[in-house]
């Protein structure tokens, strides 16, 4: 298939369109992003239209307007320039479209791209551009091009429907969005909030529960959405230093990080107006932290009772064959087992309730490994989850369905002790969350 031997190739399409794209900034388009049935080849196109794969490569349309991107595998002559590669696939159109026509053609210095104007008279009297892209690394030769009827047709609109189009292509899954948009913007801002939240959990000590997160991470994005690029430029950071915080071994050079970070936070948090949305969620989600629920010798905390609850909570909805997406988590089936938790602690083993105590660093670093881990990573994450999927016992399998686990039997000590000793093997940096740093 064309996509399979097109993907080696897609990487050089990066700077195809900065020769031609200069008009384009100021369009304002939507796009979604299309994923090959394969898994082989991502991009994003203008949202609503309809994309079909074809022998020779894809054309995209829009229903109503008429409006066309088009990509197509041309045959390979490693003699020809890409012009030369326009002008055959265009005689072969006009053998049987005589009304189709190019002008203006613009090939770079190297000849292996070329830019034109593209016509197609009939009744639409369409107009658009044509980009060819020779590539002799792989013997390719790709045509794409944009077309719309002439009454919608517009400079500006034109090449950023092309640039956007193919500077998005790529092999594999990983798509990114069109350099300006609004799905760009977005990405941008979900990178920065995830790294943000993940310095702020650091660096103060006290995990956040996914609800936290939630609720937190929704404020800061909007937020976020008003800020100027340049303003925004100021988070940019946070993804990069989280890298780096993951890349770290020496846990003396980790800790000496910790105690710097902390101290510029609560710096930051102090000096910050009182009736500040985000630095209040947060104030507010350190200070829960320490709330006890359950009084005693060992008593049962806030935080560690949630982590408990979001990590069974999502365990079990793995066991039961459900997606890795963290917002399948019920907030419902949280609050049950917080209560049934709490109801339970006095018939916990002292080992028991250490277990829970230290389950925040555990579900912390998880987490994380999904959200910021690679592929192996998060494939490692999964299996630890499952592997802690609660059992029912034959009595319960035979009984109804809204029958509750018994809590004291959602814990499996060993196998959360090996869970423990497997997350924090795998991610060094997450000994940061354990007794090493956050004291637990």
């Amino acid at each position: 298939m064309w996509w399979k031997r097109f993907g080696l190739a897609a990487f050089i399409l990066l700077f195809a369109c900065s020769a031609f794209c200069e008009a384009s900034s100021e369009a304002v388009i939507d796009w979604e992003k299309y994923v090959t049935p394969s898994g082989s080849l991502s991009f994003y196109y203008p949202e609503g239209w309809v994309v079909e794969e074809t022998e020779s490569g894809l054309m995209i349309h829009d229903e109503e307007s008429y409006e066309q991107l088009w990509l197509v595998i041309l045959p390979y002559e490693a003699t020809w320039t890409a012009q030369e590669h326009a002008e055959f696939f265009l005689a072969l159109i006009q053998d049987e479209n005589p009304e189709v026509y190019s002008s203006n053609w613009e090939p770079d210095e190297s000849g292996d791209i070329v830019v034109f104007d593209l016509h197609y008279g009939m009744e639409l009297d369409a107009e658009g551009y044509g980009l060819i892209i020779k590539d002799a690394e792989f013997e390719q030769a790709l045509w794409f091009h944009y077309l719309a009827p002439g009454y919608l047709f517009s400079e500006d609109r034109g090449l950023a429907m092309l640039e956007g189009f193919v500077n998005s292509l790529t092999s594999g899954t990983g798509a990114a969005p069109p350099g300006g948009s609004l799905e760009e913007r977005m990405e941008r801002i979900n990178r920065n909030v995830d790294g943000f939240l993940f310095i702020v959990e650091f660096a103060l000590g006290s995990p956040l529960s996914l609800a936290e997160e939630t609720v937190i991470g929704a404020e800061l994005k909007a937020v976020l959405m008003d800020y100027s690029d340049e303003e925004l430029a100021g988070f940019d950071e946070y993804p990069y230093f989280v890298e780096f915080l993951m890349s770290i071994q020496d846990q003396d050079e980790l800790a000496a990080i910790k105690l710097s970070l902390a101290e510029s936070i609560w710096e930051w948090i102090e000096e910050s107006e009182p009736d500040d949305p985000i630095v209040s969620l947060i104030r507010e989600a350190m200070l829960q932290a320490d709330q006890v629920l359950v009084p005693g010798k060992t008593p049962l905390t806030e935080v560690a009772a949630t982590a408990y609850a979001e990590f069974l909570t999502f365990a079990e909805h793995l066991g039961n064959g459900g997606t890795a997406d963290l917002e399948a988590i019920s907030k419902r089936k949280v609050k049950e087992i917080k209560e049934q938790l709490a109801k339970a602690w006095s018939q916990f083993s002292q080992g028991e309730k250490e277990q829970v105590l230290e389950l925040p660093a555990v579900w912390t670093t998880l987490r994380r490994a999904l959200s910021h881990g690679d592929e192996k990573d998060r494939q490692h994450a999964l299996k630890l989850i499952r592997n802690a999927a609660p059992q029912k016992s034959q009595t319960a399998q035979a009984s109804t369905e809204g029958e509750t686990y018994d809590p004291i039997k959602w814990l499996n000590y060993q196998t959360t002790l090996e869970i423990q000793k497997q997350t924090f093997n795998h991610y060094m940096w997450s000994i940061g969350y354990n007794k090493t740093i956050y004291g637990f």
